[in-house]
């Protein structure tokens, strides 16, 4: 009994030690401690991740691509956007004034985000639903991740491109215009590149597929831009009816 009554002795002894150490604010202090590190370096990796991501779409797209179809890399494609709206505005602000076509005094910010999102988000949709029909291999969340790697040129060379335009005259702004468009077909070869790879599309079904994606979305805004200009018209006469009954019951 005495070796009995000793292993249990030493059991709850055991326990009660586990107990303390479990609940000892200095124990969760360092366990929440150790967590917080852990995070942050799997924060950075997957900073460091992206980045040679982004590096390898730039100059090698076709292998980019094909390293982010095996990942999921969402939260950088929210990152890319956010950068490319920081860009936008940046480059609104530090653009020379005879340069630029939008004056920052006239800039509208929201409008200007608006006008960058929506049809970025609408692009990626007609993109998606085009691919779904055509036997696209293609994520949803792979479409807009790719979508916004795709912008990459544009969040790179956009500032340095505003603050050469400081030095230049207004007699170079065909260069300008010239850069800003090469920026901007880097950005649609891309695109078309993305379009390609993801879906293990051939060369002549990727052009199609990209063609009737800009289509689908030129039918998507032009409805809306109709559906839109009626319904003010229809707003428009009832005011106007409104009104004439008013006038009528007055008098």
């Amino acid at each position: 009994m005495s070796g009995l009554d000793h292993h249990c002795r030493h059991s709850h002894r055991g326990r009660h030690l586990l107990y303390r150490q479990i609940h000892d604010p200095r124990h969760e202090y360092r366990h929440k401690e150790v967590w917080l590190l852990i995070r942050a370096a799997d924060i950075k990796q997957s900073g460091l991740r992206s980045l040679r991501l982004g590096i390898a779409i730039l100059f090698h797209p076709v292998d980019g691509f094909e390293e982010l179809q095996k990942n999921k890399h969402l939260i950088s494609a929210f990152v890319l956007i956010l950068l490319t709206i920081s860009v936008r505005i940046i480059a609104i602000y530090m653009t020379s004034f005879h340069i630029t076509s939008l004056q920052p005094k006239d800039a509208n910010l929201n409008l200007e985000i608006i006008r960058f999102v929506v049809p970025l988000i609408s692009g990626v949709i007609a993109c998606y639903l085009i691919t779904a029909i055509m036997d696209g291999e293609a994520y949803f969340s792979q479409v807009l991740t790719a979508m916004s790697y795709a912008l990459i040129p544009y969040i790179v060379f956009t500032i340095p491109l505003a603050a050469v335009s400081l030095v230049m005259s207004r007699g170079e702004l065909g260069l300008y215009n010239s850069i800003n468009m090469i920026i901007w077909l880097w950005v649609a070869l891309l695109i078309f590149i993305q379009l390609k790879v993801l879906n293990d599309y051939t060369f002549k079904k990727a052009v199609g597929v990209l063609l009737l994606s800009v289509f689908a979305f030129i039918i998507f805004w032009g409805t809306v831009g109709l559906v839109f200009a009626l319904t003010n018209h229809v707003l428009q006469f009832v005011r106007e009816l409104a009104v004439e009954v008013r006038y009528l019951l007055e008098n």
